[in-house]
């Protein structure tokens, strides 16, 4: 298996389903209705790219094509097996180079979940996080970091076309509001309680603005369970770590303090989410919290 081709096969084990069975996609709207809103965009890419050495041209090719892999319009599929319900969710997802547009419809959720505003929520919420790690850890090893902006509203996202005040909240979120390598959340989604209420991936900064916590569990997701797992882990975090500590170096002695504040912002939330994890996991995977930089 090539490096592109194992990078798209990471991405795409989020979404496993058998070749029988597969997504049956949902008619798509004609008009646009409610949705759970995400633009995610990598950090310092448009400057980086016209300077980066070929090895790193071809890493950051390899993560794009997995990028585009993951495009795909919302599907569900529902089982039933002795009176059991079983479905498998997709978002809607969009790439143009380096930016990420991923979207709920709610009232479908809703529909296929039978329940109030609580049960589309807590799936949401997880299954979004859980994407978000997976791109931020891929990117990461090649040296982005990821920032983005989440709502709910108006949004039409089908066929390839990506429309609505949805898309223009999340991406000036993204773009005036974020600041650092995070993705937060607008007041559309922290007024709601269902969604922000006991969300174990949700984190409240000093400036009073909510945000996903995908440094918790960026460690554990970097790799597919199996027999290489905890040496994948290993190198994934050595390479990171050394990273983060020559970003943190080389701006500082640069006068870049805009850049550096963003990495240095990054390396404590990363040793924050570690510090989450228990001590003795941490110990079997050879990871050392002493390992990560600190910002001088």
């Amino acid at each position: 298996m090539t490096k592109a081709k194992g990078r798209v096969h990471q991405f795409n084990t989020f979404f496993e389903a058998n070749e029988h069975g597969g997504y049956k996609a949902v008619p798509p709207a004609t008009e646009p209705m409610e949705q759970f809103t995400a633009y995610v965009d990598f950090l310092g890419f448009s400057e980086g790219s016209a300077k980066i050495d070929e090895s790193t041209r071809s890493k950051v090719l390899d993560l794009l094509l997995a990028l585009s892999a993951l495009r795909g319009e919302f599907d569900v599929q529902s089982t039933v097996e002795e009176s059991r319900k079983t479905s498998l969710i997709r978002p809607a997802i969009s790439t143009f180079s380096d930016h990420i547009v991923i979207s709920y419809p709610l009232r479908p959720l809703t529909d296929e979940m039978g329940t109030d505003d609580l049960m589309p929520a807590i799936f949401i919420m997880s299954q979004f996080t859980q994407l978000l790690t997976r791109i931020a850890a891929a990117a990461l090893r090649i040296g982005f970091l990821v920032r983005g902006g989440a709502t709910i509203g108006k949004l039409y996202h089908a066929g390839g076309v990506v429309f609505g005040e949805a898309l223009v909240d999340a991406f000036q979120i993204e773009s005036r509001t974020s600041i650092y390598p995070r993705v937060v959340l607008s007041p559309q989604i922290t007024r709601r309680p269902m969604w922000i209420e006991n969300q174990v991936g949700v984190l409240k900064g000093n400036d009073g603005l909510y945000y996903l916590d995908y440094y918790k569990m960026l460690l554990l997701d970097t790799a597919s369970p199996g027999e290489r797992y905890a040496k994948t882990v290993k190198e994934w975090f050595s390479d990171v770590t050394a990273i983060v500590d020559n970003n943190l170096t080389d701006l500082e002695s640069r006068g870049k303090l805009k850049e550096f504040a963003k990495w240095a912002w990054f390396a404590r939330e990363f040793r924050s989410g570690l510090e989450r994890l228990p001590p003795q996991l941490l110990s079997s995977l050879g990871v050392s919290m002493d390992e990560i930089p600190r910002p001088k």
